[in-house]
């Protein structure tokens, strides 16, 4: 009997059991989820670094140093400006690598297998490139003249000696020197002849860094030092006991030279930057750095 009622009693706990699952409420379907692996996740993103090494890469030559404030110049280790943003979106519109190289202007270095690109505050009057290509403009900025706070001199005319009868100058006054950034604008309009407005290449000492140029100033080794408003207003900025003529020594319009020996890329780089430049990309970056 007892045998009997223990067996009942199992049986009624089984028919329980399978009353009370078929009772009981369907459950919604969770969304399904795929777990990425960390093996799946670093083949991603060996696919995706893969991917952006195989792009074709635009080489720009950036001249002979990065600290050169709005154009070029390194902000924590990365590289800002208006010359990086611009060749930036150049790259970003043609679906290309940039890599920025610092590297001697062409006057004395210049190699196209070397890069595509030259961009340097220069326009087609000041560098002569056989085969390059450039754009249009992307701006304008004039040739400031920085002297100590405490000089006399109000204009850049104060520096020389005598004029002719139709007003150009015949002379330097003894003891002038301009410093300038060798190969730059600057250099190549100050050492002018003096009936083009310059000083002669015996009245100006190059430099091959801002702030050798600067110290020099600084120390009277140069009367005065002639280099792109933008730049000025930044050192003027960051130095004291300097000053801006009111005058300024040259308006200078610059271009990009697009130098790649394939002609192929070299029209499509052309054409890319010349886009952005007609469609107001390239001021909007000019704008950026050029509050002052």
């Amino acid at each position: 009997m007892k045998r009997f009622l223990k067996n009942t009693s199992l049986l009624l706990v089984i028919s329980m059991l399978f009353a009370f699952a078929s009772c009981k409420p369907e459950e919604t379907e969770e969304p399904t989820t795929t777990e990425v692996t960390e093996t799946e996740s670093t083949a991603s993103t060996t696919e995706e670094a893969t991917s952006e090494a195989e792009k074709d890469t635009i080489i720009v030559s950036l001249g002979i140093e990065f600290d050169f404030i709005p154009y070029k110049y390194k902000e924590n280790e990365k590289l800002s400006g208006i010359n990086i943003d611009l060749m930036n979106a150049v790259a970003d519109k043609l679906g290309m690598r940039v890599e920025f190289k610092e590297i001697a202007p062409y006057s004395s270095h210049y190699d196209p297998q070397n890069f595509d690109v030259y961009i340097n505050q220069t326009n087609s009057d000041t560098l002569e490139v056989e085969n390059a290509l450039f754009s249009k403009i992307y701006m304008t900025d004039t040739q400031s003249v920085i002297v100590k706070a405490t000089t006399d001199y109000a204009v850049y005319d104060d520096f020389y000696s005598e004029f002719d009868a139709e007003g150009y100058p015949v002379g330097v006054k003894a003891g002038i020197k301009i410093g300038v950034k060798k190969s730059t604008t600057g250099d190549i309009f100050a050492s002018a002849p003096l009936k083009e407005w310059g000083f002669g290449q015996e009245n100006v000492k190059e430099f091959t860094t801002n702030e050798k140029m600067i110290n020099a100033l600084k120390n009277e080794e140069v009367t005065a030092v002639i280099i792109d408003d933008a730049v000025a207003r930044k050192i003027i900025d960051s130095v004291s006991g300097l000053k801006i003529l009111e005058s300024s020594f040259y308006s200078a319009d610059y271009q990009v030279a697009v130098v790649s020996d394939d002609s192929e890329k070299q029209t499509k780089i052309l054409n890319a930057i010349n886009e952005l430049i007609s469609d107001g990309t390239a001021k909007k970056i000019v704008d950026k750095y050029m509050e002052y």
